[in-house]
């Protein structure tokens, strides 16, 4: 029997959460050991998470183009 690397999944509601509690939480360990580093390109990850948010907000807010009955 092969195993897939990639394979397709549907997350459940906590699932989801759990997995950005976990990239929160990696994020602020990271954050507290390159702390000087962090400092220097502070402007640098906020345009990061600017332009990494426009995605979801257009897609959130956007038209709607799914067929309703």
């Amino acid at each position: 029997m092969e195993m897939k690397l990639l394979r397709s999944k549907v997350w459940s509601v906590v699932d989801i959460g759990m997995l950005k509690w976990c990239c929160v939480l990696a994020g602020m360990i990271a954050g507290a050991y390159l702390a000087d580093f962090t400092k220097r390109y502070v402007w640098f990850f906020v345009v990061a998470a600017v332009v990494l948010a426009i995605k979801p907000v257009v897609s959130y807010f956007g038209e709607d183009k799914s067929q309703q009955p």
